[in-house]
């Protein structure tokens, strides 16, 4: 049997009409480009769906050498997807390379007339996104730019190294000293009073210093000095050491146990005092006191629940709700708080053990969440959804009739 090839107005008409380019649709390159001497390059074929001979790749002997050789048995491809159509037959079924052949010429209808995407658009659709303006963005600018940032500050005083960072809004620029490297500080007169009681509070009890650079000159480095000009606040941190502050409850009278979560965080120290700021439950819990060096007076906790991780969530599934509402409940019966703290593994202070059934935060946050749990009765009872605010109020009065309610329904 003869080869029924397609003709030269075919073929063109095939090229026409997905726009001269591949109809492989994870192909779709051009096919068609100028060549020297007016002429033109084509790397593109008109291959045959159903095979143009016998023994050709997928064969059909039920269509007549009309049919074979007509433009609906043809479909437009490179040369290397031509070939390899022809080479994995199986693979390129008919029904599949006709649907390549529809979906090409849609596409082609589609993008009649309109612009086609430039290598350049995703890179400036999201420079315009970031900055408002179209211009290109290369890979990792935000990364080369606070690079670039750290380089030229480092050449200003290279006795420093810089690490930049911008969080919510503010950059932020640390100034890290590789030697020691003397400097000096000048206080303007109407800031003196304000930075000499911050710097008091640093040396005797650990507190770190922050004071507008309206005020402030640094000689010594030409690093401080160009930063001092641009900078909005100046800080000093004291040194911070991770430690463990650990909580447990005792009920005296049958000296059954409850523990807390750890309470992770850091001390900042100074010659009068200590610091201790930690958080629980992912920060939901948080607690922080000071204490004086070799001083034995009771020290003041102070306890805070941030229930903004709550916020909208079904007051069924509200994350450590159990575990906080046990500890505070049990608090507020008159169990005895016990603390011990932990550095490196070294218990370094207890607590003799306290009772916080009388503190108004202690008592107001266990009032909070009794009324939350027999909300989550009702909820549970009556089968319907409530999602936490932190809104919420209540008078006693209220919170009285949910206790009727609980009572009824229990």
């Amino acid at each position: 049997m003869s080869r029924d090839n397609f003709t030269k107005k075919t073929i063109e008409t095939l090229k026409a009409r997905v726009a001269h380019r591949c109809s492989n649709p994870n192909c779709r390159v051009p096919t068609s480009a100028p060549a020297e001497d007016n002429k033109v390059n084509n790397i593109g074929s008109a291959a045959h769906i159903f095979a143009a001979s016998e023994g050709g790749p997928r064969p059909n002997n039920a269509i007549s050498s009309e049919e074979r050789k007509s433009i609906n048995n043809g479909i437009w491809l490179c040369s290397n997807c031509s070939v390899d159509i022809d080479r994995d037959e199986k693979r390129y079924p008919p029904e599949l390379l006709k649907k390549w052949k529809a979906d090409a010429e849609a596409q082609a209808r589609t993008e009649l007339g309109q612009k086609l995407p430039s290598n350049t658009d995703a890179i400036d659709t999201v420079a315009a996104a970031l900055t408002g303006m179209p211009k290109n963005i290369i890979t990792h600018a935000i990364s080369n730019v606070h690079q670039a940032t750290e380089i030229s500050l480092s050449r200003l005083d290279s006795r420093f190294h810089i690490k930049t960072q911008y969080i919510d809004g503010s950059t932020s620029i640390g100034i890290f000293a590789k030697e020691n490297v003397p400097l000096a500080l000048k206080v303007d007169a109407e800031y003196t009073q304000e930075y000499a009681k911050q710097h008091q509070m640093l040396i005797e009890h650990g507190s770190d210093v922050e004071i507008s650079t309206n005020g402030l000159t640094i000689e010594g480095s030409k690093l401080f000095e160009e930063i001092i000009k641009e900078a909005g606040t100046f800080s000093i941190s004291s040194p911070k050491k991770k430690a463990i502050q650990k909580l447990w409850l005792v009920q005296d009278d049958t000296n059954l146990i409850e523990s807390f979560d750890d309470i992770r965080g850091e001390i900042s120290w100074g010659t009068k005092s200590f610091t201790f700021n930690g958080s629980a439950c992912d920060g939901i819990f948080s607690l922080s006191y000071n204490k004086e060096v070799n001083d034995g007076k009771q020290v003041t906790i102070t306890m805070s629940l941030s229930t903004d991780s709550w916020e909208g969530l079904d007051i069924q599934h509200l994350p450590y709700f159990n575990k906080i509402f046990s500890f505070f409940d049990k608090m507020a019966e008159g169990w005895t708080l016990s603390t011990s703290l932990e550095i490196d593994g070294l218990n370094i202070l207890n607590s003799k053990g306290m009772k916080v059934s009388t503190w108004d935060y202690v008592l107001d946050t266990n009032s909070f969440l009794h009324y939350v749990y027999r909300c989550k009765t009702i909820a549970n009872r009556f089968n319907f959804q409530i999602n936490y605010t932190s809104e919420i109020s209540f008078t006693s009065d209220e919170h009285m009739n949910i206790v009727d309610i609980v009572e009824i329904i229990v």
